[in-house]
């Protein structure tokens, strides 16, 4: 009698392993990655999509220089919001962080100010690195002045700074440089005539004048 119960009980235990590899049976190998591939892209996705997003924030000094026209920082940061299409994300005592559209930069160069630039290159803005620094806003059309090693003498001319052309220049060569130039009136005369609001940064540029037709 015990061997019978014994050797149903046996029987009954090789049921319950009925349809189960033999112990010497290759187990599948483990993915070299424990979470798989798909979970390695997502985080890799979402890094990535962090990346971008961190990079179209730009600190800039709470601080503006106000061109003419422009009554108050306030008025000059709704002018901004338009025609860049800037979002004010948050300031403090010193700073403003602004989130820009995709391609626009600041660039610290080794030295001079810092560079806030646009997706093709173009310096938009200029402010220094102290904690009073100011934002400047650069106009399309300067009035710059250009030496000449030769003879130490000084001149003047106008460049469109959205393609880099120079539009007219002064021709006398003189030792007075800058405003002081006897050719300065003539060309801020030039300006005043084809481009009245050529003072005005936020005009003439074709990403802004888009963006205030929008």
């Amino acid at each position: 009698m015990n061997k019978g119960k014994t050797k149903l009980t046996r029987q009954d235990a090789e049921r319950l392993f009925e349809g189960l590899p033999p112990s010497n049976a290759k187990v599948s190998s483990r993915p070299e990655n424990p979470f798989g591939p798909a979970a390695s892209d997502v985080v890799k996705r979402v890094e990535d999509e962090s990346a971008l997003w961190k990079d179209s924030l730009i600190t800039l000094p709470i601080a503006i220089e106000l061109p003419a026209g422009y009554a108050s920082v306030a008025r000059l940061r709704e002018a901004v919001t338009r025609a860049w299409r800037v979002k004010w994300v948050r300031e403090t005592k010193d700073e403003v962080v602004a989130d820009f559209p995709d391609g626009w930069t600041a660039v610290r160069p080794k030295s001079g100010p810092i560079e806030l630039r646009d997706p093709s290159g173009v310096v938009r803005g200029v402010f220094g690195w102290a904690k009073d620094a100011e934002l400047r806003i650069l106009p399309r059309y300067l009035i710059e002045s250009q030496a000449n090693s030769s003879n130490g003498l000084g001149s003047v001319l106008i460049r469109d700074r959205g393609n880099g052309r120079i539009l007219e220049r002064s021709s006398t060569w003189s030792a007075r440089t800058g405003v002081n130039h006897p050719d300065w009136p003539r060309l801020e005369a030039w300006l005043d005539q084809r481009y009245p609001d050529h003072h005005d940064p936020l005009r003439y540029w074709d990403d802004c004048e888009e963006n205030l037709r929008g």
